[in-house]
């Protein structure tokens, strides 16, 4: 039988650049990275219907209106374009600027702060704040999502030296989504960070305590299964890599009375688990799925 293929894996979408600054997909100040085309390979061996769907919209849009991607969806929707994306909320948007290094390194892709800062800001939340209001998984999984979001925006504003606007997020993020409605999880870290960078150190520290009471009762609890626990090794692993984190945190920005309450907390459950405590190493939390 006759298969269809594509003769290669190397796609090429060209850049009317005026076209682009015009109608603002690139915004002004980007117009020196606008490439001539945007060259890219597919990652992957065969391309379902709902792949040539998007590569026919690429191949028919000429840029005329704007192509974005739901930061949900995940990687293998995305045909490998990611050097071409930048956040701009719950989406990435197709752009003919490739991102750099440095920003990928930073928050995975580049983020258009400007832009993204506005939807957040305007959004409509829905009264997920109200007291009393009842959220479902389904719901309380996406609040992680816009969390997760809402603290990479927060992150490229202090980059930015924009921090004024990185406050107001971190604060607007910790409004909209309470514990009481939402639970705290590990997604909260990258605002203590946050408010530790912009100097907000009493914020930090509430935050901070209050994160790290949790996964020390979820420690607490795991441990408590006995032979059981084994079957939650994976999350003993992050909660006592938060841990680990805060204490860092805190040390580092001289918190000195939380930073020892935190140690000698955390030292218990590392002689307890058997480990020994090594001085904690700052990383960028993973995204929680």
């Amino acid at each position: 039988k006759d298969i269809s293929y594509f003769p290669t894996k190397n796609m090429s979408i060209p850049v009317d650049s005026a076209l682009v600054v015009k109608n603002g997909t690139v915004m002004p100040q980007m117009t020196n990275r606008i490439v001539k085309a945007i060259d890219w390979k597919l990652d992957k061996s065969y391309v379902l219907k709902n792949d040539l769907m998007v590569l026919d919209l690429l191949a028919t849009n000429k840029w005329e209106r704007p192509i974005y991607f739901a930061v949900t969806t995940g990687p293998e929707s995305y045909l490998n374009l990611q050097d071409y994306f930048q956040l701009e909320g719950l989406a990435y948007r197709l752009v003919p600027v490739k991102s750099d290094p440095q920003e990928q390194q930073m928050s995975g892709t580049r983020v258009a702060t400007d832009i993204m800062y506005n939807n957040m800001m305007k959004f409509s939340w829905g009264g997920m704040e109200k007291k009393g209001v009842y959220l479902d998984e389904n719901i309380t999984r996406m609040c992680t999502n816009l969390r997760i979001q809402m603290g990479t925006l927060a992150t490229a504003l202090t980059n930015e030296g924009k921090k004024d606007k990185a406050m107001k997020i971190a604060d607007r993020c910790l409004e909209v989504m309470p514990e009481e409605n939402v639970p705290y999880d590990a997604t909260i870290y990258s605002l203590v960070v946050t408010y530790y960078q912009l100097g907000a150190n009493e914020k930090a520290n509430k935050l901070a305590k209050r994160l790290f009471d949790i996964f020390e009762a979820d420690l607490n609890f795991y441990i408590g299964l006995g032979s059981r626990a084994v079957s939650y090794s994976r999350e003993m692993r992050q909660a006592q890599e938060i841990m680990n984190r805060l204490t860092y945190m805190a040390k580092s920005n001289k918190q000195d009375v939380v930073a020892k309450d935190f140690e000698a907390r955390f030292n218990v459950f590392a002689r307890m688990m058997g480990n020994q405590q090594q001085q904690p190493q700052f990383q960028q939390p993973q995204e929680q799925e």
